[in-house]
């Protein structure tokens, strides 16, 4: 009579050893994102890069509103509701550029100190953790990145002057918003390629030669039918487009702000794609 009993407990164990192995660790996607999060947050040198990131978008554009205002008071120029817009971004690629190598050590840092494997081994389906570094990335850069090119934008319009322009003129917030999310592509894009080379230095240097400098050098060697067509695809001129005012102010057309927002997102999805099959098929 005993044997039926333990025939149920013995199947009742081989369900549970049987069940999957995240259900049975407790590991979930949310589990992952704060995981994501407390190592991000716990590195002195983030705060240390996303801090000198906000100083220096604040006070470039200090430094370039101050210039056009006192332009404009000595009569180089005529105001311009849109340059004055533009002139508060112009020194944004840098900020841009920073948070991109930014979004590559968050990976490669990993692979640098060998704490990719208790990652992966922690999750096995491995797409969450770049998805979780993804969110975590994109959430921080926002919250960071939001409150800097709007206060970029007042500090420039105020030395500006009376000529500069306020958030309730026609394209302010746009570009505003489209600033914030220039550099959160550019940090996304940084740990797609992070994923793809896994080496700091390599990375670091396909990241800065293939979106930064290899366009400004083609620009001048291409016809300029060719030109005016492939340079407004690139991920800087796509990111422009959303937030410029005077889209033929670089030399070439660039696209209209819808148009270069599903650009970049196109730029953003495909490299972080990418990463996410090197990650899936390589050994960590």
């Amino acid at each position: 009579m005993s044997v039926a009993p333990e025939r149920i407990k013995s199947q009742r164990i081989n369900r549970t050893s049987a069940a999957p192995e995240s259900s049975r660790t407790g590991v979930t996607f949310g589990r992952v994102v704060r995981s994501e999060w407390t190592k991000l947050r716990s590195l002195r040198s983030t705060w240390i890069i996303l801090g000198i990131t906000v100083i220096l978008t604040v006070a470039f554009a200090g430094a370039f509103g101050r210039g056009y205002g006192s332009q404009i008071r000595s009569g180089e120029v005529t105001p311009s509701l849109g340059k004055a817009i533009d002139v508060t971004f112009i020194g944004l690629d840098l900020a841009a550029l920073i948070i991109g190598v930014f979004g590559i050590l968050q990976l490669t840092g990993e692979y640098g100190s060998g704490m990719i494997r208790a990652s992966l081994a922690a999750v096995p389906r491995r797409w969450p953790v770049l998805l979780a570094k993804s969110l975590v990335l994109a959430g921080m850069a926002a919250a960071v990145m939001g409150p800097a090119c709007l206060a970029a934008f007042g500090v420039c319009q105020h030395l500006i002057g009376a000529d500069g322009a306020t958030l309730g003129d026609p394209g302010a917030v746009r570009a505003v918003l489209g600033a914030t999310a220039y550099p959160i592509a550019m940090g996304l894009i940084g740990l797609g390629v992070g994923a793809v080379f896994r080496h700091t230095g390599l990375a670091i240097t396909v990241f800065v030669a293939v979106l930064l400098i290899l366009p400004a050098m083609l620009a001048p060697a291409l016809p300029d039918q060719v030109e005016r067509n492939l340079l407004p695809y690139v991920p800087v001129a796509a990111a422009q487009a959303v937030y410029t005012q005077l889209p033929g102010a670089g030399g070439f057309t660039l696209l209209s702000p819808w148009p270069g927002l599903f650009v970049l997102i196109g730029w953003v999805s495909a490299v972080l794609v990418g990463g996410l099959v090197v990650l899936a098929r390589r050994d960590a």
